[in-house]
């Protein structure tokens, strides 16, 4: 099978059409060692989309956050606007009741940096009104209308930001920030690419990293995941950055970390 045939077809899918084809690739090459068959090759694939991106958000999710971008030059309440476009993601949706208190907390303990790189972002830049304080603002994903519109959001509300569509597992960032946000995605890099957290996390050229697991799935079980992951993760985490501080908040378990020696 050409590989770069069957990575062409899943890009030709509605669902998956705005997706790094990095991504696409990458995730390709491992499945395909298991599956013969195109059919079935091209399921994995799709299957392995939905698990770490196409369960949080839907395309007509899309086509709405352009319509709630164009309400922000008429209407005044920012937030109220944000809000919405917030409420439209899983992950960021259940942060809405608590972004504001979420911020006092990272910055009152590791200051208010200057710059900050939000990666695997998804829509959380539109929480940037919480944040209420001009900062140098790099997010990634791999979303290629997400990222376009991340960089709409910040010409219009004139903000010191940027956006970039890449895929941070197999093309690692490079930019030197002072805090990373990593919100839920330590688990996506293991089911994309078991191993390469630690990898991921040598490579961060940052101070602090901010971290969150969920505490819940999708469905609302808890299944031990608070402990799975405390399991899985923490030993990683403390090779490289020290803890700093752990807050629970609403379905997540945040960890402030400072780079270790």
């Amino acid at each position: 099978m050409d590989i770069y045939e069957i990575v062409t077809e899943v890009l030709t899918s509605r669902k998956y059409k705005d997706i790094c084809r990095d991504t696409i690739l990458e995730i390709a090459k491992r499945e395909q060692t298991k599956y013969r068959s195109k059919k079935l090759l091209i399921k994995a694939i799709k299957n392995k989309l939905h698990q770490v991106y196409g369960a949080f958000l839907s395309k007509k999710d899309h086509a709405r956050l352009y319509e709630y971008l164009d309400r922000i030059k008429e209407e005044e309440d920012l937030r109220e606007i944000c809000s919405q476009i917030l409420s439209l993601h899983i992950s960021t949706k259940e942060r809405i009741s608590f972004y504001q208190e979420l911020y006092d907390e990272i910055f009152s303990t590791i200051g208010v940096p200057e710059s900050i790189i939000d990666i695997a972002c998804g829509f959380n830049p539109f929480s940037i009104p919480w944040i209420n304080k001009l900062i140098n603002y790099l997010a990634y994903d791999i979303d290629s209308v997400i990222i376009d519109a991340i960089n709409r959001f910040f010409q219009i509300i004139k903000y010191p930001g940027l956006a970039i569509n890449q895929d941070v597992i197999y093309n690692s960032v490079k930019d030197n920030t002072d805090v990373a946000f990593a919100f839920k995605f330590l688990p996506i890099i293991e089911q994309i690419k078991r191993g390469h957290t630690q990898e991921f996390l040598k490579n961060l050229n940052v101070k602090f990293i901010v971290v969150s697991f969920p505490l819940r799935s999708i469905s609302g079980r808890k299944k031990g995941m608070f402990y799975h992951y405390q399991e899985m993760f923490k030993p990683i985490l403390v090779e490289h950055f020290i803890f700093v501080k752990e807050i629970v908040m609403g379905n997540e378990m945040f960890y402030i970390l400072r780079r270790g020696n």
